[in-house]
């Protein structure tokens, strides 16, 4: 079983926190999986198809988000994420703000064909992009996954 993050390099909070996430989850259960990152204009990452950064799709769709905001958040997801346990509600609250600011590219990314960073990937099968996921997601994915391959 294999996880794949595409993500810009060097990673933004969203893909580095993504990535994170997906190799805690991993870690979790008896059977290895791998957990790796790919970046973007990558042959491999074009193999899920057209997958680019926020930033860029901004630029794309002609969609200009609050950029001073986006820092403000970013910055608060990085301070917070200095004691992660804690912190762990106020963190997911942010990127839920973080996620409605980039909400009109992320709709019209996916209008055009486009998958916003983060993408994860799980055993060649985009399961998610655009948003950090959470770990119970990450963990529901790889038990879906896990069955698939014993029912082969």
């Amino acid at each position: 079983m294999e996880i794949v993050v595409i993500g810009t390099e060097p990673p933004c909070i969203r893909c580095l926190t993504t990535f994170k996430r997906a190799k805690e989850v991993a870690q979790q259960f008896p059977k290895e999986i791998e957990v790796r990152k790919i970046a973007i204009h990558t042959e491999e990452a074009a193999k899920y198809g057209r997958v680019e950064s926020g930033h860029t799709l901004s630029e794309v769709t002609r969609i200009k988000p609050d950029v001073e905001r986006l820092k403000a958040i970013s910055g608060e997801i990085n301070e917070l994420s200095k004691d992660e346990a804690k912190n762990a509600g106020s963190i997911e609250a942010r990127f839920k703000e973080l996620d409605m600011v980039l909400q009109p590219i992320k709709e019209k990314s996916q209008e055009m064909g486009y998958l916003m960073t983060p993408v994860l990937v799980i055993n060649g099968q985009v399961k998610c992009m655009d948003h950090v996921p959470d770990q119970e997601a990450i963990r529901a994915w790889v038990n879906i996954e896990m069955r698939n391959l014993s029912a082969k």
